[in-house]
C-alpha cells in the first residue's frame, strides 16, 4: 500500500511530483521531460509515445480532475520514483462528491538523458496485470483513446 499522502515528499523527486500534479489536475503532459517513446499504462490503457500519452491526459480534462491532497513523491532509485496521488473526478451538482480514487504512479527515467520514459498508474496501488489478454486489451484501448480524444475535445 502506499504510504499515507500527509507525509512529505521526497526532495530528490520535485519533477516527477510536478510532472504528476500538472498531469493529474489537467494541465496536460510535458512532453519536453519525456522521451519520444514515452509509455502510459492504467488498469484500462496503454498508450505509446508523446502524442497517445498527451492525448490520454487531455481526454482526462473531460474528467474534471482534482486533487484531494496534493500529490506525494517517494525516492526509489536515481531512474525510479512514484508519486501517491489522491484524485477526484467527475464533481459537479449531481454528485457534488465525485469519484474519489487513490493511486500511484511509477515514474522512470532513461540513463542516457533523463527524461521520462515510462509510466505506469496503479489504481490502489495494486500491480496490473500481466496476462496477454490484459495487456493486449489496455493497448487497444490506449490507441482507440488516442484516435478519439481530437474528434471529442475540439
Amino acid at each position: 500500500l502506499a504510504p499515507p499522502a500527509t507525509a512529505p515528499s521526497d526532495p530528490r523527486c520535485s519533477k516527477e511530483r510536478a510532472l504528476a500534479a500538472a498531469m493529474y489536475s489537467g494541465r496536460g503532459l510535458d512532453e519536453q521531460a519525456c522521451s519520444p517513446q514515452v509509455t502510459f499504462t492504467d488498469p484500462v490503457a496503454r498508450c505509446s509515445g508523446r502524442r497517445e500519452v498527451s492525448e490520454a491526459f487531455r481526454a482526462l480534462t473531460f474528467c474534471r480532475p482534482e486533487h484531494v491532497e496534493a500529490p506525494r513523491a517517494n525516492f526509489i532509485d536515481d531512474l525510479t520514483s512514484t508519486v501517491d496521488l489522491h484524485q477526484r473526478y467527475f464533481s459537479c451538482a449531481l454528485l457534488p462528491s465525485g469519484l474519489v480514487v487513490r493511486s500511484t504512479l511509477l515514474v522512470r527515467r532513461r540513463a542516457a538523458d533523463g527524461l521520462v520514459c515510462e509510466l505506469e498508474e496503479r489504481w490502489n496501488g495494486a500491480l496490473l496485470f500481466g496476462w496477454v489478454a490484459f495487456r493486449w486489451a489496455r493497448r487497444v484501448n490506449g490507441m482507440l483513446s488516442s484516435l478519439l480524444t481530437p474528434l471529442l475535445l475540439r
